[in-house]
C-alpha cells in the first residue's frame, strides 16, 4: 500500500476506512490521486469533508487500467490521450473526471455491438459471420412457426392486442408510476367475466391476419434493420426491395465490410483525439490506420492472384494482371490527371479565359490540435475528417447554385488533401470569363468565410488567409498544371519530377519526403470515404475512357458493327472525330467536339451506352414452389439487377442516333486452382523475343577474364550490401509472408462443427 493510502487511513473511524477503500477497490489506477485528494479536504476541513468530497466527485468516474487492458494494441495512445487530457484541466480531480468521460466515451465506441473494434481482423471476420447467421437464424425461426400461428389463429387461440396505454405524468417516475397503475386497472382479456355477466357483452372482435412468408420477411427485415442500427451500421436502402435488403443483411461478406469500415473509422478518430495524429507524431493518419491499409491492400492482392480471367479468343490473365493494366495503377492515374489537367488548361487559354487558384479551409472547430505547435485546440467540437468534408461539400453546393443563379460558368479540378492532423481541405483550379472572376471570387468567400468570423484576424486585427485563399494564375511564373502538379502527386503516389526552380519541391509543406506522405494520404482517403479529384464542368470521363477502348486492333470489328447496324454517315463521322482525338491523347481537342466547357449533357454527342447486363445461363429452380423462374436479366449477389455499361450511343446534329459496341470481349472469372491443367496467360501470354528461332539460340556460357569477373563480383557485392537492397529485400520479404498467409487463410477450410448434444425426451 502506498504511503497517501496510508496516510488516508489515520482519518476517521475502521466504518470510514472500510468505506472509502470501497472507492479505492473500485478504482485502483486512480487510487492514489483519489486519495491524495481526500487527505488534502481531510487535512482542512475534517473526516467528514472528505468523505462527502471522495463521494461526490467519483460519481461517473471509469477506471482507465480496465479500459487499457480491453484495448490492449492501443493502450500506450489511450494512456498518452488521457494524460494530455488531465493536463489540460486546472485541477487535478477537474483531469481525472475529463480522462473518464472520455474514455467512457472509447470504450462506448469502440465496442460495435459485441465486437471489439481493436481485435484483428479474423476475429472481425468470425463475428460478421456470426451476424448474418443470426439474421438467417432469426428468419428461418419465423417461417418455421407460420403453421403453428396459423393454427392458433384458425381455433381463435391468439390472444387479443394489449390495449394502448398513454402515461401522464411530467417526470419519468410519474410516467412509470401511471403506466403501472392503469396496467393494473385494466381487465386482462384472457380472463372469463364475472358470474351473471354474458360473454358477448365484453367479447370483442379483432382481425388477426394470416402469416405468409411474405410477412415473416418484412418482421425478419425489421429485426436485421434493428440489429444493424444497434452497430451503428447504415442498413440497406428502403426503396430496395426486402428479398435483396434481407440478402445483404444476411451475407457474412456485406457485415464484413461494413464493420471494418465503421472499426476503422472508429479507430482513427479514438487515435485522432489522443493527439496521435498531427505533425509530430503519425502525420495525416495514425500508424495503425497505414498498417491496417497495408494489411488490406496484402488481402486483396492475395484475392487477386488467386483469380484468373478468360475471354472469348482463350486469353487468360490473372485478375492481378489485368488490374495493373487499369486505373488501379497509381502511375496510369496520375499520368491521366495530369493529361487532362494540362490539356483542359490549354483549351481554356485559346478560350481566353481566367485561371484562379482557390483554397477552402475549414473552421477551427474541425481541426483537433494548432497548426502552429501541434498542440490540443481547446475550439474542437469531436468532428470526423468525414464531416468536416460535408462541411465544405455544403459550402460549395450553396456557392455553386449562386453561381448558376447568376449565370456565371466555372469549369476545372477539385482536389482534397488533409491538413496535417488529417482534416480536410480543398483546392479549386478553375477558370472562367475574364468579366466573372470578381464577382466568383466574392460569391465562394461569402460562403467559405460565413461561420466563425472572429477566426479571419489575427491578434493585430489583420484580416487572414487561413480560411479562403484566392490565387491568380500567373504564366509568367508557370502554368496551371504546374500549381497542382504536386498535390496531384502528394495524393497518389508521391512521384513527380522535382521543379528546379521550386525549393524542396520533392517534399509537402511539412518537410516530408512526397513518396512517404503519399501512402498516408492514400490510407486516410480510404478510411473516410473522401474523394481526393474531381473535375468540374468538364465532359464526361467515361466517354472517353470507353471511346479509348476503340483502338486501331478493333478496327475490323468496328467496320463489322457498323456494317450490321447501318448508322447515319453523319453520327459515324461524330464517332470517327471523338475517336481520332481520344486516342491521340487530345482531351483538348475532346473537350471541343463534345460541346466544350459547361456544355449540358444532353446537348454532348456521346453519351454511355448502359444496359441491364444479360444472362443467358439455366434457369433457376425454387424448390418452394417448384417452379423454373425463366429470365435474361442478371441478377447481382444480392438478387438486384446488374447494370453494365456496353458502349456509347453517338447523336449528330440532326438528333440521330446509334449505339456502338465497345466491350468487344466477353470474361469468365475463374479460380486459379481449379483450371483445369492449366498455368501461364495462353497464346496471349506466350513469351515474345527479339530474336529469331528458325535456327536457334546460342546459349553457351561465356566465360570473362579473371581480371573482369573479381571487379564484377566485388560491385555485385558492394551493391548487395548496400542500405537499399537490405531494406527492399526485407520489405519483399516481409510482403511475401504476409502474402502467403492471407491465402492460406483465405483457402483454409471451416472448422468441422462440434457435434450437438443429445438429452433423452424424459430430461428435457
Amino acid at each position: 500500500m502506498s504511503a497517501v493510502l496510508e496516510q488516508s487511513r489515520t482519518f476517521g473511524t475502521p466504518e470510514c476506512h472500510r468505506w472509502r477503500q470501497g472507492f479505492f477497490d473500485a478504482l485502483p489506477t486512480l487510487a492514489e490521486d483519489l486519495a491524495a485528494g481526500f487527505v488534502h479536504v481531510a487535512k482542512r476541513h475534517g473526516n467528514a469533508a472528505g468523505n462527502r468530497w471522495l463521494r461526490r466527485n467519483t460519481q461517473g468516474l471509469v477506471d482507465p487500467g480496465r479500459i487499457y487492458r480491453r484495448f490492449a494494441p492501443i493502450a500506450k495512445d489511450l494512456e498518452r490521450g488521457a494524460a494530455s487530457l488531465r493536463r489540460l484541466e486546472r485541477t487535478t480531480i477537474e483531469g481525472i473526471q475529463a480522462e473518464c468521460a472520455w474514455l467512457a466515451d472509447v470504450e462506448k465506441r469502440l465496442t460495435v455491438g459485441g465486437l471489439n473494434a481493436s481485435h484483428d481482423d479474423e476475429a472481425l471476420v468470425r463475428y460478421a459471420e456470426a451476424q448474418a447467421r443470426a439474421v438467417d437464424d432469426e428468419r428461418q425461426k419465423l417461417i418455421g412457426g407460420i403453421a403453428d400461428y396459423n393454427r392458433r389463429r384458425r381455433h381463435g387461440l391468439l390472444p387479443p392486442p394489449a390495449p394502448a396505454i398513454t402515461p401522464r405524468g411530467k417526470t419519468l417516475s410519474a410516467r412509470m408510476a401511471d403506466y403501472q397503475e392503469q396496467l393494473a386497472d385494466s381487465r386482462n382479456p384472457l380472463t372469463p367475466p364475472p358470474v351473471g355477466i354474458p360473454l358477448m357483452a365484453v367479447f370483442r372482435f379483432t382481425y388477426h391476419p394470416p402469416m405468409s412468408l411474405a410477412v415473416v420477411d418484412e418482421i425478419a427485415l425489421k429485426k436485421a434493420r434493428s440489429r444493424a442500427a444497434q452497430h451503428g451500421i447504415e442498413p440497406p436502402a428502403r426503396r430496395s426491395r426486402t428479398a435483396v435488403q434481407l440478402a445483404r443483411l444476411s451475407c457474412s461478406l456485406w457485415w464484413r465490410r461494413k464493420l471494418r469500415r465503421t472499426a476503422g473509422r472508429r479507430l482513427e478518430q479514438v487515435q485522432r483525439e489522443a493527439h496521435r495524429v498531427h505533425a509530430r507524431a503519425g502525420i495525416y493518419c495514425s500508424d495503425m490506420t497505414v498498417e491496417r491499409r497495408r494489411s488490406q491492400k496484402v488481402r486483396n492482392r492475395a484475392l487477386l492472384e488467386t483469380l484468373e480471367a478468360i475471354n472469348q479468343d482463350g486469353q487468360v490473365y490473372s485478375l492481378a494482371e489485368l488490374a495493373e493494366l487499369g486505373l488501379a495503377n497509381a502511375d496510369h492515374r496520375r499520368a491521366e490527371l495530369m493529361l487532362r489537367i494540362r490539356d483542359t488548361e490549354a483549351e481554356a487559354r485559346r478560350l481566353g479565359h481566367t485561371g484562379m487558384f482557390y483554397t477552402i479551409t475549414a473552421p477551427s472547430r474541425f481541426h483537433p490540435v494548432l497548426s502552429r505547435n501541434a498542440r490540443r485546440n481547446r475550439k474542437y467540437d469531436g468532428s470526423t475528417p468525414r464531416d468536416a468534408q460535408q462541411h465544405i461539400q455544403r459550402l460549395w453546393s450553396q456557392a455553386r447554385a449562386k453561381l448558376a443563379r447568376e449565370g456565371l460558368g466555372v469549369y476545372g479540378i477539385r482536389v482534397v488533401e488533409p491538413h496535417h492532423d488529417g482534416t480536410p481541405h480543398w483546392h479549386l483550379l478553375l477558370w472562367m470569363q475574364p468579366g466573372a472572376e470578381p464577382r466568383v471570387t466574392e460569391i465562394l468567400r461569402e460562403y467559405a468565410e460565413a461561420e466563425a468570423t472572429d477566426e479571419l484576424f489575427d491578434r493585430g486585427g489583420h484580416k487572414s488567409t487561413a480560411r479562403f485563399k484566392p490565387v491568380r494564375i500567373d504564366y509568367s511564373r508557370g502554368t496551371a498544371a504546374g500549381y497542382v502538379a504536386k498535390y496531384v502527386s502528394k495524393n497518389i503516389n508521391g512521384e513527380q519530377f522535382a521543379r528546379d526552380s521550386v525549393e524542396n519541391d520533392h517534399q509537402d509543406r511539412y518537410g516530408h519526403e512526397l513518396s512517404d506522405a503519399a501512402p498516408r494520404i492514400e490510407a486516410w482517403a480510404a478510411t473516410w470515404g473522401i474523394r481526393q479529384f474531381q473535375f468540374l464542368g468538364l465532359p464526361s470521363v467515361t466517354v472517353w475512357r470507353e471511346v479509348r477502348r476503340l483502338t486501331e486492333q478493333q478496327e475490323e470489328q468496328l467496320r463489322q458493327w457498323e456494317e450490321a447496324t447501318r448508322p447515319a454517315p453523319s453520327v459515324s463521322e461524330t464517332l470517327g472525330l471523338i475517336r481520332q482525338a481520344a486516342n491521340a491523347g487530345q482531351w483538348d481537342l475532346f473537350m471541343r467536339l463534345m460541346g466544350g466547357p459547361n456544355a449540358p449533357r444532353c446537348d454532348q454527342p456521346i453519351k454511355p451506352w448502359t444496359l441491364k447486363r444479360p444472362d443467358t445461363s439455366e434457369p433457376s429452380f425454387s424448390h418452394a414452389t417448384g417452379e423454373e423462374h425463366r429470365s435474361i436479366e442478371a441478377r447481382g449477389r444480392y438478387g438486384e439487377p446488374v447494370k453494365a455499361t456496353w458502349g456509347l450511343v453517338v447523336r449528330d446534329r440532326r438528333g440521330r442516333q446509334a449505339e456502338y459496341l465497345t466491350r468487344l470481349y466477353r470474361w469468365e472469372i475463374r479460380s486459379r486452382q481449379r483450371a483445369a491443367g492449366r498455368s501461364g496467360a495462353g497464346a496471349a501470354g506466350d513469351a515474345w523475343t527479339r530474336v529469331t528461332n528458325c535456327t536457334g539460340v546460342d546459349i553457351a556460357p561465356r566465360t570473362p577474364p579473371p581480371e573482369v569477373l573479381a571487379e564484377q563480383v566485388a560491385r555485385f557485392e558492394a551493391w548487395r550490401q548496400s542500405d537499399d537492397v537490405r531494406a527492399a529485400e526485407e520489405d519483399a520479404d516481409l510482403e511475401a509472408r504476409m502474402v502467403r498467409a492471407a491465402a492460406q487463410r483465405l483457402f483454409q477450410p471451416p472448422a468441422p462443427p462440434e457435434p450437438e448434444e443429445s438429452f433423452p425426451p424424459e430430461l428435457c
